[in-house]
C-alpha cells in the first residue's frame, strides 16, 4: 500500500521487488546494524523522513517512528537553529552540481543535549533531473570534536608556556643550529627577539660556548643518560660578556629513533657561580640578600640582650614571614623567588635604624632585631612602617606584586630572656598571625600562650588517644535519594577528651597533621570501619559500604596504599565496600604523586571520592582522567538552596557533570524538605544531612537501621538497592 505523503517513485524503491524476503531481512539488518542513522528523506523545507534505520533513537533520542514523516518531530527542527542555515546550503550547492555531500554540524537530542554529527549523502533525482530525495548516514562525532578542541587547547597552553616562561626555552638542531627559542632566552643572551638570535647564532659550538668542547660534552651527555640536567658552562652573550647558564635538555626522536632535534630550558646561573667563593668565606651571611644568618641570630641577640641590660631597656624581636610566597615561587620559578626576597630584603634594611638588626632565617623568613626600646608600644610605629613598606607594588620580570606579610612578635625580657625562648614565643605568635588570616601582627600575650598551652595538650594527648582508646566513630548515613534507603555510611571520628569532653575533628586532625599522628589515627579509622562493616553484615544480614575520610598528608606522604592494602587484608574486607574521601584540593600539593596513588588505590579495588567538590580548584579537566567513583558536592551549594538561584545553577551544573562522567554524585548538608526535593529532582544519587540523619554513634546507629527497616517494609520496598549484596559466607 502506498503512503500519501511518498511520491510514487520512492514508494516502488523502498520495496525492491527482486529482493527476496531473506535479501530484504539481511539487507534491513546490515542497515540496522551500522554505527549510525541510514536515512531517506525528501528534498523539502523539513527534511520529511521517509526511511530511517535503528541507529536514529541511539543517535537523537527519539525512535525511529517520531521522525518518520515527521509524525512527532522534523529533521529540521532538532538540526541545531545557527547550523541549519550553513547545513542546506551546503547540501544544496552539492545537488545543484550533481555531487555527493558530506558535513558537519549538531544536532538536538531529545534530552535537550547537544552533539556533533557528520552526514554523507547524496540526492536522488526523477527522470526530469530534477531533486527529490537525500539518502545518506548520520554519525555522532561528539567524541572526535571534543579531542580536537583538547588538543587544539593544549597546543595553545603550550604556546603560552613556551612564549611566557620566565625561563629560556629552546630546540636546537643536532649540528648545532636553533630551531626555536623564547623572548626569555632571547633575553637571556642579550638579543632583541628569539628571531634575532635565530638569525645570529648558527653554530652554537663556536658562537655560544666559551669551551669549544662543550657542545661536544652536551650532546654526548644526551647520548648517553638521554638528557642532561643542571648541566652548566660558560657562554657567550650577544655583546661578548660571559655568563654562566645551567641546561636541562633532552634528545627528542623519530618513529626510527633518529634524533630530529634537542629541546630545553636555559636559567642564567652567574651570580651563583661568581659568589660561591665569597658564601664559603661569609659563614655569618646570606649569600642572596647580604643579610645576617641564621647561624649569626643567637651571637647578634646575645649582644643587644647584654646592651639592653646595661642601659635597661627592652628589645623586640619580630618574626616576619612572607605571605603567599610559595606560589610566586613556584609559578615564576626560584630565580624571580629570589630577585623577590632581594628586593624585600633592601626594602627592610630602608626601614631600619642603625641600632636595629635583620636576619634572614631561611627560605621567605627574616627577624627584626629592634634594640633600646623603653616600652614595648615602642615597637609598634617600627613595625607598621615594615607592613607599608611591604606592600609596595614590586616588579619582578615584567609582573608586579603586591606582597603582604605576617608577623609575630615577642619582648625582651618581658617575655622571655633566654634567646631560644624569645624567638620561640615569637614564632608562636607568628603562627597566630597566619591562622588569623595573615597580613598581620601579633604580639605574644598570655592569651596566646594559653592558646598555645591548649593546642600543646592536645598534641600531647594524641600521642596517648589511641592507647587509652579515646577515639571513637560517629557514622552518618548516606541515603539512596530515589529509594529512600541507606546506600552506604560515612565514618567521622571523634575523641572523646578525659578533661575536654567530646572534641571535634576540625580542633585535632591539624594538629595530628601537623605532628605525624594523622597516620596512625587514619589506620585505626580504616581498621574500625572494616570491622563495622562486618558487624552491620552479622547484625543485619547485608553488605553496606563504609567511607573514610583521608587526609592530604595521608594520601600524599604516607604509605596509604601498603596501609590499606594491610588493613583489608587483615579484616577479610572486600575492597569494594570501602570508599575513601579526599578532597579536591589534595591533589595540587603534589599532582604526580596524587595520580600515582589513586591508580595504585584503584588498582586495590577501593573506590575512590572527591569531597567537598567544587569549592576547590576552577579547572575540572582532572576529573576525566582519574579513576574517581564519587562526587560529593560541598554544603555551601546546599545550605543556601531555597534563597540563592545561583547555588541551584551550580548545583545542577555539578551533577550533570558528574552524571556525564559516569559518576556517583551525592550532596552533603541536607537539612530541608526543599533541598531534598531540589536534589531529588535534579538526578542526584545521594543525600547526606541533618535532613535524614546526624553522625550517629554506634548504639544510635542500630536504632536507626531497625527504623529504617522497619519503615521499608511497610512500604513494601525491599532495601535490596540498599545492600551490596549477601556473601556466600560471613567474614
Amino acid at each position: 500500500m502506498k503512503h500519501p505523503n511518498i511520491p510514487h517513485l520512492l514508494q516502488n524503491e523502498l520495496m525492491d521487488p527482486t529482493l527476496t524476503s531473506n535479501q530484504q531481512r539481511l539487507l534491513d539488518t546490515l542497515l540496522d546494524n551500522l554505527d549510525g542513522m541510514v536515512y531517506r528523506c525528501l528534498y523539502d523545507l523539513n527534511w520529511t523522513m521517509t526511511y530511517i534505520s535503528k541507529g536514529c533513537e541511539a543517535l537523537t533520542g527519539y525512535p525511529a517512528q517520531a521522525l518518520l514523516n515527521n509524525q512527532q518531530v522534523s529533521y529540521e527542527n532538532i538540526t541545531y537553529p545557527e547550523d541549519r542555515a550553513r547545513a542546506r546550503e551546503t547540501i544544496a550547492q552539492a545537488v545543484t552540481h550533481g555531487q555527493r555531500f558530506q558535513l558537519e554540524y549538531r544536532i538536538i537530542r531529545a534530552n535537550g543535549d547537544i552533539i556533533w554529527v557528520a552526514e554523507r549523502g547524496s540526492a536522488i533525482f526523477d527522470q526530469s533531473g530534477q531533486a527529490i530525495a537525500l539518502e545518506g548516514i548520520i554519525q555522532d562525532i561528539s567524541n572526535r570534536k571534543r579531542i580536537e578542541q583538547d588538543l587544539f587547547s593544549a597546543e595553545q597552553k603550550y604556546r603560552s608556556m613556551f612564549e611566557n616562561s620566565t625561563l629560556g626555552m629552546f630546540q636546537t638542531t643536532k649540528s648545532g643550529m636553533y630551531l626555536n627559542a623564547n623572548q626569555a632566552l632571547a633575553d637571556l643572551y642579550g638579543y632583541a627577539s628569539p628571531q634575532a638570535l635565530i638569525g645570529y647564532l648558527n653554530n652554537i659550538s663556536t658562537q655560544l660556548y666559551v669551551s669549544d668542547s662543550r657542545r661536544a660534552e652536551f650532546t654526548e651527555a644526551v647520548r648517553a643518560q638521554g638528557r642532561v640536567q643542571n648541566f652548566e658552562s660558560q657562554v657567550y652573550k650577544h655583546d661578548g660578556q660571559q655568563i654562566w647558564i645551567s641546561e636541562n635538555a633532552h634528545a627528542v626522536h623519530d618513529a626510527e629513533g633518529e634524533i630530529l632535534y634537542y629541546e630545553g630550558t636555559v636559567e642564567d646561573i652567574t651570580e651563583r657561580k661568581n659568589n660561591e667563593h665569597i658564601i664559603r668565606q661569609q659563614a655569618v651571611t646570606d649569600n642572596l640578600t647580604g643579610l645576617l644568618n641564621r647561624h649569626a641570630f643567637s651571637g647578634k641577640l646575645a649582644s643587644l640582650i647584654a646592651e639592653a641590660d646595661k642601659a635597661h631597656r627592652k628589645i623586640a624581636i619580630a618574626f616576619i614571614d612572607l605571605d603567599h610566597f610559595k606560589l610566586i615561587n613556584d609559578t615564576l620559578g626560584h630565580r624571580a623567588g629570589d630577585k623577590l626576597l632581594e628586593k624585600i630584603a633592601q626594602r627592610l634594611i630602608q626601614c631600619t635604624r642603625p641600632t636595629d638588626a635583620i636576619v634572614r632565617f631561611g627560605g621567605d623568613e627574616f627577624v627584626m632585631l629592634y634594640p633600646g626600646l623603653r616600652a614595648a608600644d615602642d615597637a609598634e610605629p617600627l613595625l607598621a612602617r615594615v607592613m607599608e613598606t611591604i606592600s609596595q607594588p614590586i616588579e619582578i620580570n615584567d609582573y608586579v606584586f603586591n606582597m603582604t606579610c605576617s608577623v609575630g612578635v615577642s619582648i625582651y625580657p618581658d617575655h622571655a630572656t633566654e634567646s631560644d625562648a624569645l624567638l620561640s614565643c615569637a614564632d608562636s605568635a607568628l603562627y597566630s598571625a597566619k591562622n588569623a588570616g595573615k597580613n598581620k601582627v601579633q604580639l605574644f600575650s598570655g592569651l596566646l600562650a594559653k592558646q598555645l598551652g591548649e593546642r600543646n595538650e592536645i598534641e600531647y594527648g594524641l600521642g596517648h588517644a589511641l592507647q587509652r582508646e579515646e577515639l571513637m566513630l560517629y557514622y552518618q548515613p548516606k541515603i539512596d535519594m530515589k529509594h529512600g534507603g541507606v546506600s552506604a555510611l560515612e565514618a567521622l571520628i571523634r575523641w572523646q577528651h578525659p578533661d575536654r569532653g567530646l572534641v571535634p575533628p576540625d580542633q585535632f586532625i591539624p594538629v595530628a597533621e601537623e605532628t605525624g599522628h594523622i597516620f596512625a589515627i587514619g589506620e585505626w579509622v580504616l581498621q574500625t570501619a572494616c570491622r563495622k562493616v562486618k558487624s552491620m553484615q552479622q547484625e543485619f544480614g547485608y553488605l553496606i559500604p563504609v567511607s573514610v575520610n583521608v587526609s592530604p598528608i595521608q594520601f600524599l606522604r604516607g604509605n596509604l596504599v601498603e596501609t590499606v592494602q594491610r588493613v583489608l587484608r587483615q579484616e577479610r574486607i572486600p575492597p569494594y565496600l570501602i570508599t575513601l574521601e579526599v578532597t579536591e584540593n589534595a591533589r595540587f600539593k603534589d599532582e604526580v604523586m596524587f595520580m600515582r596513588t589513586l591508580e595504585q588505590l584503584k588498582r586495590l579495588g577501593v573506590c575512590i571520592a572527591i569531597d567537598d567538590f567544587g569549592i576547590g580548584y576552577s579547572n575540572m579537566a582532572y576529573l576525566k582522567n582519574y579513576p574517581i567513583d564519587e562526587l560529593k558536592i560541598d554544603k555551601a551549594f546546599v545550605c543556601d538552596l531555597e534563597q540563592s538561584v545561583t547555588n541551584g545553577n551550580i548545583l545542577l551544573a555539578l551533577i550533570n557533570l558528574g552524571k556525564s562522567l559516569h559518576k556517583s554524585v551525592t550532596a552533603e548538608g541536607i537539612e530541608t524538605e526543599y533541598q531534598h526535593t531540589f536534589l531529588l529532582h535534579s538526578g542526584c544519587d545521594l543525600g547526606q544531612g541533618f535532613y535524614y540523619s546526624k553522625p550517629l554513634s554506634e548504639q544510635a546507629l542500630s536504632a536507626f537501621m531497625l527504623e529504617q527497616q522497619a519503615r521499608l517494609a511497610h512500604l513494601d520496598r525491599i532495601p535490596e538497592d540498599t545492600a551490596i549484596g549477601l556473601p556466600d559466607q560471613p567474614f
